[in-house]
């Protein structure tokens, strides 16, 4: 396990995203983080090798970037990073389908994905991307708890899928899942942030 800040990042895929041109740095206690945003899937496995490359030891690919790409990111980066999707339990099945025909049908849903960074406020700290016509809201949270509340409301406003990112573990991503009682889609990381270990990754 890592003790201490970790760099991470995000590769999230959005409509007509650039790599080259869609990208975003934050710094918290949790440290830093870069969130990359590309148009293809393909691009995961050469926008995350420059990542390694550049510190990230934790890489989470969000949804969209289907899991059959991990094998490919993971090969990419050769052990300087432990590599992550996202991916949806039974439980998100139904909505989760009703999310993907919005994005076939061009109608995509409104996304809220989680980060979780020591010491942030999620009211003030919240951000958007938008690559029209897809909108995310991305809200860094102190603590594992915090997104659990925070996703039981949005679940009530009508969110269309909730995503975690920056090291939920696994209790933390089932304390969300159970949070919105079935009410929206959440999807997590393919292994919980706390079975990692980040000492065998080759820095």
């Amino acid at each position: 396990m890592q003790n201490g800040p970790l760099q991470k990042a995000i590769i999230y895929e959005g409509w007509g995203a650039d790599p080259a041109r869609d990208r975003w740095v934050r710094h918290s206690a949790s440290g830093r983080m870069d969130i990359v945003a590309i148009g293809d899937p393909a691009l995961a496995p050469m926008v995350a090798c420059e990542l390694a490359r550049n510190g990230a030891r934790l890489i989470e690919m969000c949804g969209a970037v289907s899991p059959g790409w991990r094998a490919k990111v993971s090969a990419a980066v050769d052990g300087k990073a432990v590599v992550s999707s996202v991916t949806y339990g039974v439980e998100s099945l139904i909505f989760g389908a009703a999310a993907a025909q919005g994005f076939i049908n061009g109608k995509p849903p409104r996304e809220a994905h989680f980060i979780l960074e020591n010491g942030s406020d999620p009211r003030m700290d919240r951000f958007e991307l938008t690559f029209p016509p897809q909108h995310a809201t991305f809200i860094p949270v102190p603590d594992e708890m915090s997104a659990a509340e925070i996703a039981a409301d949005l679940a009530l406003s009508g969110i269309g899928l909730i995503e975690l990112f920056g090291g939920f573990s696994d209790a933390g991503a089932a304390a969300v899942i159970e949070a919105v009682a079935g009410r929206v889609p959440v999807g997590a990381g393919s292994v919980g942030f706390n079975q990692f270990d980040f000492g065998s990754t080759k820095g």
